[in-house]
Parts: structure tokens; sequence; C-alpha cells
């Protein structure tokens, strides 16, 4: 859940550590270091808080030309300067960075303290520093870390520099993504290419169980057991490297100012509508129209943001091809037993594609014999490889730690699929056409509701003294109402829930009053009509409501005492438009209280532990 970047070559390492540190902060963190390797052996540099606090600790210059640094998100050990990355080895041979949690890391300690180790942190990961130190002893440094790693049970990204071998760096994976840069006389190493892109855009992707040595001009990846892999450098996209905000505040801003292109690029800018056929095209997929024809279940397995699309993704596929749907906690779905069907479809949807409960219940259903596919953002990443076919969304990098274009995209996403389901199966022609009409329609309509922000900044300035915030939705809303919520309290901090106006009276109903506003969510269609009910309940009980509508204005300010129009669409498309006031709404709500806009507190933008 945090960031690794390595430097080795003719360079000055600070600067481009320092830069791939900057490049990383969107996966959120709480503190950072670097490690510098030299002549003079090694020397750390690492604070608590935001990398500001390290660049004050850092030399004026340094000319050493390897090194390592780390953004950490605290799990074992509180938030300090000594909990942070890089640690040491207790003579100073080695220093090592660490993604993942060791698992047997209680029992380690206790056995290294009982032959004299002192440790100079709370965390797990200087463990790793110890055994690795201590294998240095006997054996080369890629084979000390190999051996050292065998004693590990968890998961780990890690990178190790060492104070005798100035020039050489040795990292390995195991559930936690890594990436080698392959530069002219250079090397890098990190947990998202992103990191290096702006040097070179040759990558080297590692597997679980793969080690990789690295030096300026020479570069070798083996499995732990010291077999040699063979792997040929890939191009990453130009975009990977693009960290400009341009003329917004901040990256979250930006990214919902991208959602009409975003959407563009998930239809492939139109390329994957044929109307003539009333039908999608995802040739990633892998699936003919028999294979579509004859899945008994669609499951969709996500976390957070990408579990309220995928719910939406659900409805759809119900509606449109009527065939059994359910969407699935990656985090629970993984920790139990789970009934696998030969002829279901199993959907991973992920922004990182590094979501570590996602990857283990695909892990999981791959095991049991389930065909599983991939709604991903991120090329290249973990999950897309393990799938190994479905859609890429083309949100483009998403840097701010709450989802925007990357939600609304796996939505697109999601209807593709669903449109291809239904062809296949249930829908006409005619109906066909028409989705498809409707799909096209979208960047256009996400341009219109845009202009919502002044409005979403006066209502979020309301919201300053609210105790909690409602939000309603029933059925395609339902997911729409708890993304809203997720978003609120996410960049805000202020307590919100979304619920389905069905449960209202079980409970939530006890929550209203004149400090708890209400937001309810409404599209023409099958849930209208109850929505409104349920709307003149909460108003009835002295709570406000805001209403925001993509039709039927005049019946919505009947039960309202706010209301805001969006762009009108069939009911199943609504949750796509109606992201946009609720993502304008967080933005400014949390701008208003002076938040952390694209590093929300607590939270990491990819989580890949457990």
């Amino acid at each position: 859940m945090c960031g690794i970047i390595g430097y080795t070559g003719p360079r000055k390492a600070l600067p481009i550590l320092m830069q791939g540190l900057r490049l990383l902060e969107y996966r959120g963190y709480d503190s950072s270091g670097v490690a510098l390797a030299g002549e003079g052996g090694l020397r750390t540099f690492k604070k608590a808080g935001k990398l500001e606090k390290l660049e004050e600790a850092l030399p004026a210059s340094s000319a050493a030309k390897a090194g390592i640094g780390h953004t950490r998100w605290a799990t074992h050990g509180v938030v300090s300067d000594e909990n942070a990355h890089p640690h040491l080895g207790p003579a100073g041979k080695v220093a090592i960075v660490h993604n993942g949690i060791v698992d047997n890391w209680v029992e380690l300690k206790r056995e290294l303290e009982a032959q004299g180790a002192v440790f100079a942190s709370g965390t797990d990961s200087e463990i790793i520093a110890h055994l690795v130190e201590r294998q240095l002893k006997d054996r080369e440094p890629a084979e000390a870390v190999a051996a050292a790693l065998s004693q590990i049970e968890g998961t780990y990204g890690i990178a190790c520099v060492f104070a005798d071998k100035p020039g050489l760096i040795v990292a390995a994976r195991n559930g936690s993504p890594l990436a080698v840069g392959i530069g002219d006389g250079e090397t890098f190493v990190a947990s998202d290419p992103s990191a290096f892109s702006a040097h070179t855009r040759q990558a080297v992707f590692l597997h679980d169980g793969e080690l990789v040595i690295l030096e300026p001009k020479r570069w070798e990846t083996r499995t732990l057991r010291g077999e040699k892999v063979d792997k040929r450098p890939e191009t990453i996209p130009e975009s990977a490297g693009q960290a400009d905000k341009g003329v917004h505040p901040d990256f979250f801003l930006k990214e919902v100012y991208e959602q009409p292109q975003a959407v563009s690029r998930a239809l492939g800018n139109g390329g994957r509508l044929v109307r003539d056929f009333g039908a999608a095209k995802l040739g990633g997929l892998d699936l003919e129209p028999r294979d579509l024809h004859n899945i008994s279940e669609v499951v969709f397995i996500a976390m957070g943001s990408a579990l309220h699309a995928a719910m939406v993704g659900k409805a759809m596929v119900e509606a449109w091809a009527r065939i059994p749907a359910r969407t699935e906690d990656a985090s629970e779905y993984r920790s139990g037993v789970p009934l696998v069907k030969a002829d279901a479809l199993y959907v991973a949807v992920s922004q990182s594609g590094e979501t570590a409960d996602t990857i283990a219940a695909i892990k999981e259903i791959q095991v049991k014999g389930g065909r599983t596919i991939g709604i991903i953002n991120a090329v290249g990443s973990t999950l897309a490889r393990l799938c190994g076919s479905g859609a890429y969304v083309h949100a483009g990098p998403e840097l701010s730690v709450a989802a925007s274009k990357s939600y609304t995209s796996q939505i697109v996403a999601c209807a593709l699929l669903a449109l291809s389901l239904g062809r296949a199966r249930h829908l006409s022609l005619a109906e066909g056409r028409e989705l498809v009409d409707e799909l096209a329609a979208l960047p256009e309509k996400l341009e219109a509701a845009l202009v919502l922000r002044p409005r979403m900044e006066e209502i979020a300035r309301s919201l300053k003294g609210a105790s909690s915030v409602m939000f309603l939705g029933r059925g395609f809303m339902l997911p729409a109402a708890m993304e809203g919520a997720l978003k609120l309290k996410e960049l805000s901090y202020i307590h919100a829930e979304g619920f389905s106006g069905g449960a209202l009276k079980h409970g939530p109903l006890a929550l209203v009053g004149p400090e708890v506003p209400t937001f309810a969510l409404l599209a023409t269609g099958e849930s209208f009509g109850k929505t409104l009910s349920n709307m003149s309940e909460v108003r009835a009980r002295g709570g406000r409501v805001i209403a925001i509508v993509n039709g039927e204005e005049e019946r919505a300010r009947e039960a309202a005492d706010e209301v805001v129009v969006v762009p009108s669409s069939i009911e199943a498309l609504a949750p796509v438009i109606e992201a946009i006031p609720l993502q304008l709404l967080a933005r400014a709500a949390a701008s208003e209280l002076g938040r952390d806009v694209d590093r929300p507190r607590n939270l990491a933008k990819s989580v890949t532990t457990e």
C-alpha cells in the first residue's frame, strides 16, 4: 500500500529518488525515506509526515549513484521517524524497503532477539533487514536476499542496497507489485512504473517468487530458488508518468473533469460500439457468442468504488441479459469457501489491478476451475495478467486516492459486457441499438453535468454542521447512493451512509432530523415513484432532502427541499451521470473543511495488503 523507488546508474541518485517518491504520493503514505549507497557505505534519511519533512532532513547534495526510496502506509508500528523505511541491518551492511506484511514476524522477532538482536523500530519490515544481513556473512547479496525471504511468510515487494556493493540493487516480489525500468546505462525498480517513466518506458514486471539483480548496465531476473528467468522489456504507455494538475487545484478535481474523455476512451472512442448490430465489441474478452450464450451466472468481484461500479454492472446484466448476477466483496469472498461453477463468469473489477483481496479471490476461483476476466484500468497490472482476458477501461492515470473517472469508466465497461451478453441471449436488435445510442451520448452528457460545480459548492457549504449525511437510492441508484456516501466520507471525513429506500423504515429513519441532510438519487424508471415516497417520509420527520434527478423535475420538487437536475438518460446509465454532482459535492465539502483532497488521512490508493 506504499511506494518503492530504486535507482542505480551514472547520475546522482537522490534527485531521481525524490522525483519517484513524488510520483508515488498518490498511493497514500504517512512517512517516507531514502537510503543512499556510496563509497562511504549506506546513509539513510527518513521522516514521518509528508515528503516536505523528508526534504528538510536531506543533505544539500549527494554524490551517491545508487539508492532506494519509500513512502510508508503504517500497518505494524505507529507513524514515527523510527518506523519509516528504509530499515538498516544491525551492522549497517544492508538497507531495505518493503511493501507488504510479514505474517510470522512475531515468531521471527522473538527468535532473533533470543540470539541477541536489537531492533530500532516497531515494524515487521525491519526483520527482513536483520535476516538479509545475517545471510550476507556467507553469501552473495542476491543469494542472501533469497535465503532470508525463504524464512518469511506473507507478502512483500522489497528492494535492497548494500554497503559493500554500492552500485547493486536486489529486489524481489511475492504478492506486492514491482516493475523494473531498463534505461540507457541505468536501471530502476518501483512499485509502479509511473515512478520511473520520465526516464524510460522500457519495463519488466516481476511475478511472484521472482528476484531481480540490478546494476547500471546489467539486469538479471531469477526465481528465489536461483533459476534464471528470461524476460523481455515491454513498452509502458506514455501516459503512465503524467502527474500534472494543469489548471486545477488538485488531482481529484482534474480527474472529475476528465470523465467525459475517460468514458469516451472506455467506449473505445466509439470503436467498442457497433450500432448496425446493436452490440458491443470487446475483443479482449476472448469469448465467442456461443460462450456468452452458455454462461449461467455472472459474479463480480471487487472492493471499494469498484464494488459499487460492479453493483451497477450486476443490475445491467440481469436487466439486459436476463442472467442471474451478483457482486461479492473480495475480502469476504476469498476468506470463505466459495462455491465456484464451471459455467459461470467471474469478473474482477479494479482500478489498480493490484488489490490484494481481489487478486486472492481470483486465484481461488481459478484453482477451483472458474472462468475469470478482468475489468481493469492499469495496463500490465497483476490482475490483468492473472485474468488473461477482459477489458481495459482506459481511464488513464488516476492520482487522487479517491476514485472518480475510474469508477464511471468501470460502469461503462460493465455496460459493454452486459450489452454483449444481452445481444447473445435476450436483447432485440432495436433494443441493442437504443442502448448503443445511450452509451454513445454519455460523454456529452457528462460534460453538461460538470456545469453543476457552483451549485454543488453552494450545497456543500451547508453541510459544515451536519452530524451525518444520508444518501438514498433504489434499483440502479442504490450503488450510486453508496458511492456518493463513500466519496463524501473519504474526502471530507463527514460521516455518510448510503441506503436503499426500502431499508429506510428498518433503522436508518431513526437518524433523520434537521442536522442530518438526505440526498435522494432519482432516475426516470421503475424506482422513481417509490423514492419520492421515501423522500416524503424523511421530510415529514424534519429532515432536509436534496434530490439529484435526471428527469421528471416537477415531481421531484414536490417532495424535496432542493433539486439538482442532471442530463436525462435511461435509468441504467443514470449512476454514471449522477456521479458527477456527488463527486463535486464531496470535493467541495472537503475543501471547505480544509482537508487534503488528494490524500485523505489513513487511506491508500492501491490496497496491496489484506
